[in-house]
């Protein structure tokens, strides 16, 4: 294991990680979990095929490069937004004590787990927006796309693996 993978999966392992799950249109599921990490970024790792581990950091982005981004990957239609812009007004977690956001900010997308009662998958922020490339340990690679309550720390998503492959992400 190269140093900075195995520096990268200790901090994973050294605070609170939350769990989340792929699914492929295939019915495939890889399951995988990630955390906060500084600066608005976060680690994640995901469980892939044949034992391979893919790890990767979640970088911030601003709401209007990654729904770019996002619809470039995944085509036009992909994803639905509602609400304001709120991701480049400041840290989305901050906000004195006692007090609320009135505006929403709602992703709508789907979902290809087959046992999904909620289809489209909604979050409600205000919201983040990471992007992230994953590579494995066999040097298989994934880009991913994360959409995340700063409320709950739940969220959805979307990744495509280099062979073309995609997965629904719900966190």
């Amino acid at each position: 294991m190269k140093p900075s993978v195995a520096i990268l999966f200790a901090l994973l392992l050294s605070s609170c990680v939350h769990k989340l799950t792929l699914h492929a249109r295939d019915g495939e599921r890889l399951d995988g979990r990630w955390r906060f990490a500084r600066e608005g970024s976060a680690l994640i790792q995901v469980f892939g095929p044949h034992g391979e581990v893919l790890i990767g950091m979640l970088t911030p982005v601003a709401r209007g490069v990654f729904l770019k981004n996002y619809e470039q990957a995944f085509g036009a239609g992909s994803i639905d937004t509602a609400g304001p812009e709120l991701s480049s007004h400041g840290n989305a977690f901050w906000s004195a004590p006692g007090t609320s956001n009135t505006l929403a900010d709602v992703v709508y997308g789907e979902t290809f787990d087959s046992t999904a009662t909620d289809s489209p998958q909604v979050v409600m922020g205000p919201l983040f927006y990471w992007t992230a490339n994953l590579q494995g340990d066999k040097r298989t690679l994934m880009q991913c796309f994360l959409i995340g309550s700063s409320h709950s720390a739940g969220g959805l998503g979307r990744c495509k693996g280099f062979a073309g492959k995609e997965y629904t992400v719900r966190f």
